[in-house]
């Protein structure tokens, strides 16, 4: 049995790359995946790789820099499958290249809220999950304690 058997996952960035790859092993493995990212074709073309082959997938597209796109993450965990045990929040850019003095501020701000701020609005949804499924509830403003 693996570990991540009868586990609930989410993943962003899953429609290329490490977080494709990344949806269909722990679907192979056992989880049950929700995956997210901005191309419904390609999201739709890995859940329906993912169901064929027997596993439990749903697929969510947005942006993860939106704040709501993080919170319907966590619900759609909850709902369709009943919680949230891990959390893959790959989603990621380049940005734009170039010579620093080139480069657009707003290029820069972009690539600073889809590679840091989506994982810090993803993490402010999926840790109380993640710590509700495993036992472990809130305990004062800045500490949490197993039950």
């Amino acid at each position: 049995m693996s570990a991540l058997s009868n586990k609930v996952a989410i993943i962003t960035g899953a429609s290329s790359g490490i977080g494709y790859a990344t949806a269909k092993l722990f679907a192979r493995e056992g989880a049950s995946v929700v995956v997210a990212a901005r191309r419904q074709l390609e999201l739709d073309a890995l859940v329906k790789e993912i169901t064929q082959a027997g596993g439990h997938a749903v697929a969510l597209t947005g942006d993860v820099k939106d704040e709501a796109f993080a919170k319907a993450l966590v619900e759609l965990a909850i709902d369709r499958f009943g919680g949230l045990d891990v959390a893959f929040n790959n989603a990621g850019t380049m940005g734009d290249m170039g010579a620093t003095p080139d480069v657009l501020l707003s290029s820069w701000e972009d690539t600073i809220k889809t590679n840091l701020t989506s994982a810090f609005l993803c993490a402010k949804y999926q840790l109380p999950a993640m710590l509700k499924r495993a036992g472990v509830t809130p305990m004062g403003f800045n500490t949490w304690q197993a039950l």
